[in-house]
């Protein structure tokens, strides 16, 4: 990943305000550069938030926000680029390794105990939360139509969803260190 930390050493910082007052056209920009990079409108929402994600933590850094506009374009495409790397390698193991034999009972037993425990898991998130993931991956529903369902914003739902996602990933990474 690329770091603009020496890039923003200026002794004014950007406050909260500044930030929050020019995040939504941030955030459309990213969007709009995660759509070149061919990502669908969903999976650009989702690069755009973990953008906006970045900046904010770097946004103590910045002076001004003709520089961290001028980032958002930048850091869009390191996004689209480790995800697309994260996506090929994981492409890769997938076309090597067969993930279950469907003749082993071995790996049928361990898909249907893994499938057990992923439910129980997402049943454990907070209720907002389940229900947008349940909307979302297993109704494939937009997220637009979600925020109407829940009367939320689109962003909120974007966010709950990436929430929801990163919190089972890293539960299934804990169970798969044990």
């Amino acid at each position: 990943m690329f770091n603009f930390g020496p890039f923003f050493r200026y002794i004014s910082v950007m406050t909260q305000e500044e930030f929050t007052h020019i995040a939504g056209e941030m955030r459309t920009k990213a969007v709009t550069v995660a759509q070149r990079f061919g990502y669908a409108s969903d999976d650009a929402e989702d690069v755009a938030q973990d953008v906006m994600l970045k900046l904010w933590c770097l946004h103590e850094k910045i002076d001004d926000a003709a520089r961290l506009k001028a980032s958002v374009a930048i850091t869009t495409k390191h996004v689209c680029i480790d995800r697309w790397r994260t996506t090929h390698l994981n492409a890769d193991v997938d076309s090597a390794m067969p993930l279950v034999d469907e003749h082993s009972l071995y790996d049928q037993l361990e898909y249907a105990e893994l499938e057990q425990w992923m439910n129980e898991q997402i049943d454990r998130l907070p209720t907002t939360s389940r229900i947008v993931l349940t909307m979302r991956q297993l109704e494939h529903r937009e997220l637009s139509e979600i925020a109407d369902i829940l009367g939320i914003r689109q962003a909120s739902v974007s966010t709950l969803l990436a929430r929801a996602r990163r919190e089972l990933i890293t539960k299934l990474k804990r169970r798969n260190e044990l």
